[in-house]
């Protein structure tokens, strides 16, 4: 009966401070939303809520960060074979256009040729090998059509290729002064001494037949057409004396020439057709 008592009596109490809490918390939403009383209170709190703020956006930011990181990561990727992808185009058309460069390079200087020769000359350009390793010709993309004919001489800007030796209707086959079957008769430029340049069956090397001990020449005499044999125009460079050697059991030299022209990389050349000179002697390329 006490205790119910002392309840009864903290009752009205009780109730006096509930309405008084609540008119306090009308009075706060008053001065808040009409004054700025509570502007420095309400500073205060942030300040000390904010890092709360912080740690509860810690996961999320987390989270994206991740996206953001693989975003990025998969993005530079892309981006980065993307380049690699455009660098490589870049590169073959690169190789492209100096290919392209060199081939005009190869034709002017060509055309230069045909302007230092008397009467009709016709380009060529080869078109394939024969599969015989051994041999050394080549097939050009000119023939009877073009008036081609076994025998006529093949030269190039630097000098004597070879002979033409079957005709076709579109194509022709060109022996290569470098095959072992292969005879053209030469003389030295310096003094006129008469020679035949046969080949070794390398493009790199001519030598000279038969050449004896007493005869007059020297390392880097230049071997020229010298107009005999029906076959080539006299004049036309064939190469140049690189070495000399006399085995003491023969009486002969060996001499050893290597080629005007660059007989494994040739790709455009001129077919000279009959009466056909040079307006002057030495290398077709000046």
């Amino acid at each position: 009966m006490a205790n119910q008592k002392n309840i009864f009596r903290r009752g009205p109490a009780s109730g006096a401070g509930l309405l008084i809490l609540v008119l306090v918390a009308l009075a706060l939403i008053f001065a808040s939303a009409f004054t700025t009383w509570l502007n420095p209170v309400r500073s205060l709190a942030l300040d000390l809520v904010a890092p709360l703020y912080r740690v509860t956006d810690f996961p999320s930011r987390i989270g994206e960060w991740t996206r953001t990181s693989f975003a990025d990561r998969e993005e530079l990727l892309g981006e980065v074979q993307r380049l690699q992808d455009e660098n490589l185009i870049l590169q073959g058309r690169s190789m492209t256009m100096a290919d392209v460069v060199a081939e005009n390079v190869r034709l002017r200087q060509l055309l230069n040729a045909a302007e230092l020769v008397q009467a009709r000359v016709l380009i060529a350009e080869l078109i394939g090998t024969p599969p015989d390793i051994e041999t050394h010709r080549i097939i050009i993309n000119r023939g009877r059509l073009q008036e081609l004919s076994p025998g006529q001489p093949v030269i190039d800007n630097e000098g004597v290729i070879g002979q033409v030796t079957y005709v076709s209707t579109d194509y022709s086959e060109v022996l290569l002064i470098s095959d072992r079957s292969s005879a053209v008769p030469v003389q030295i430029e310096r003094n006129g001494l008469r020679a035949i340049a046969e080949g070794s069956g390398t493009y790199d090397s001519l030598r000279l037949r038969n050449v004896p001990s007493t005869f007059d020449v020297k390392v880097g005499d230049r071997l020229i057409t010298s107009g005999l044999g029906d076959r080539f125009p006299k004049g036309y460079p064939l190469g140049e004396v690189v070495s000399i050697n006399h085995p003491s059991s023969s009486p002969y030299l060996e001499v050893n020439v290597q080629p005007a022209s660059s007989l494994q990389s040739v790709r455009q050349m001129l077919i000279l057709f009959a009466d056909t000179t040079p307006l002057g002697r030495g290398s077709l390329a000046e």
